[in-house]
């Protein structure tokens, strides 16, 4: 009993000898007074603006979760709208990825026996002869009114593959000259026609044709009866192009003329990748009344918030805008997009839909094949599908050699709906002539009617890699936002809690102390009882 009441009075008298010296300045006997003061001023601002920039950084992480969760459309809209420099217009100016084109001709294997109605056309498929297709925008204009104007280069690229067509290859057909020239003059005065084509007999006795695949292409063959044809002022109508070679793709390889002018929405108080007018007009020159009308996309980016209904393209190849019909969904790249496709409503002449026989242009055969003379200088062109696919059997019956298959010659295309990105483009087109029976030519007077296939091209892409991946962010980037919101607003509330937490447990862990030291009876300063 002695011993602690010795030790608590020692201890007692140890601590007001402290507290008398602090309270007379001898404090500096411990702690050096210059020193303890600056210490601890220096660790309460610390401490105090730690917790200021916890509070400012949790105060701006939430504004800006918020924004992300209620902005994020503001933020899908900017990414899918074209302005110069953007991210989407470095795609759109140079497609990033080349398009794998296909070209397929057919051989005429019996010749011989064209006046023999006895006996059908036969055709055999030569090819594929594959080319990679780059494109490129040029003569870009940025318009006020939120559009922009633009010409379309395309470049082909043959694939020296050793699997690939040889270019070399002997393809037999009928010479188009000719029979473009008795297509034109069909319907005139039969004498005329007679005068006519004996006069040009020397240049017009050769019904059939022997090139090489290549020349039937890219390279062109020596034809001057295009030359001459333009010194005839009956042809004058038809525009012939000043040409001393004619191939089926002569000339187009990084050309802007056959594609055409076009004018686009940006997104910018209009459409995005909506057409509003071709060559600068609302209308095409090559078919009447509603079927002249231009609308639709040119192909690369279609409307956003797609319905499983038809969507609208506009194609330079056929001077034309089609509808496609929503097919089915289809997954590529983990993306899920609708496939559209081409049904006979594309290529209906009125058997089958009245309304599309303002596609007939003077000649309404049955479904399943889109009359282009007017569109290629009066030759008889007439597109359908490969081998005649979903055409009228008429066709089909006229001629052999055609296998028409649906997983082979079906046009489609699958889009992303929400963004309306392509994922995968599977286009099939097949041109043709028309070859028919035309008094007063001689070459023709006797020949049957029958369709004659002549090419018919394949272009496919699916979307892959990286670009893949920037559609998948784009998809969802709603999701992406709402999550990085929801985290950011988290994270500042929980830095906010840390903040008040650690303020009320230094201030209990200060009353704490100020209890105990009261309870020793050490006397306190004022300010240091109101920390």
């Amino acid at each position: 009993m002695i011993h602690a009441t010795v030790v608590k009075t020692s201890f007692n008298f140890v601590a007001r000898t402290l507290a008398s010296k602090r309270e007379k300045g001898f404090s500096k006997a411990i702690y050096p007074k210059s020193k303890m003061p600056s210490v601890s001023k220096m660790k309460a601002k610390s401490v105090l603006f730690q917790n200021k920039f916890l509070f400012c950084a949790s105060l701006l992480l939430s504004f800006c979760g918020l924004a992300f969760i209620c902005l994020w459309s503001v933020i899908f809209d900017c990414l899918l709208t074209l302005r110069e420099g953007s991210l989407i217009h470095k795609f759109w100016k140079v497609i990033p990825v080349a398009l794998e084109t296909e070209f397929h001709l057919y051989n005429w294997t019996n010749p011989e026996d064209f006046y023999n109605l006895s006996v059908k056309p036969r055709f055999e498929e030569t090819g594929p002869y594959r080319y990679w297709q780059n494109e490129r925008k040029s003569d870009i204009i940025w318009n006020d009114n939120g559009t922009v104007t633009f010409k379309q280069m395309k470049y082909w690229h043959y694939d020296n593959d050793e699997n690939n067509g040889n270019l070399s290859n002997k393809i037999v057909t009928i010479n188009p000259v000719p029979l473009a020239a008795s297509f034109i003059l069909r319907n005139w005065n039969y004498f005329f026609k007679k005068g006519l084509f004996v006069t040009l007999h020397p240049f017009f006795h050769n019904l059939q044709l022997t090139q090489t695949a290549g020349e039937l292409l890219f390279d062109g063959y020596p034809e001057p009866l295009i030359k001459l044809a333009k010194t005839v002022p009956f042809f004058a109508q038809c525009n012939f192009p000043n040409w001393d070679r004619f191939g089926w793709a002569y000339n187009r390889n990084g050309s802007t003329e056959f594609e055409g002018t076009y004018n686009m929405g940006t997104g910018i108080n209009s459409t995005f990748g909506e057409i509003n007018t071709w060559e600068g007009k609302k209308r095409t020159p090559f078919f009447d009344g509603a079927c002249a009308e231009v609308y639709g996309s040119a192909g690369q980016f279609f409307p956003r918030n797609l319905k499983k209904d038809v969507v609208k393209l506009f194609s330079s190849d056929l001077r034309r805008s089609v509808n496609l019909t929503f097919d089915r969904e289809e997954t590529i790249a983990g993306i899920l997009g609708y496939r559209y496709i081409a049904d006979d409503r594309v290529l209906d002449n009125g058997t089958i839909y009245p309304q599309n026989r303002c596609f007939c242009n003077g000649e309404c055969l049955p479904s399943g094949m889109v009359n282009l003379s007017n569109t290629r200088h009066g030759f008889p062109m007439f597109v359908s599908l490969p081998h005649f696919y979903r055409a009228d059997p008429y066709y089909g019956n006229l001629i052999e050699g055609m296998k028409p298959d649906p997983d082979k010659h079906q046009f489609s295309i699958t889009i992303e709906p929400m963004t309306g990105i392509p994922l995968k483009v599977d286009v099939k087109i097949q041109a043709n002539l028309y070859v028919q029976p035309v008094p007063g030519v001689l070459m023709f007077e006797s020949a049957p009617r029958f369709m004659l296939p002549v090419i018919w091209t394949s272009q496919t892409y699916e979307i892959g890699g990286f670009h893949a991946f920037l559609v998948f962010l784009l998809v969802n980037l709603s999701v992406i936002c709402v999550s990085v919101g929801v985290c950011m607003v988290v994270f500042s509330i929980g830095a906010f809690a840390f903040v008040v937490y650690k303020r009320q447990t230094k201030y209990l862990r200060q009353e704490k102390h100020i209890e105990f030291l009261k309870e020793q009876n050490i006397p306190l300063k004022m300010n240091f009882e109101k920390m």
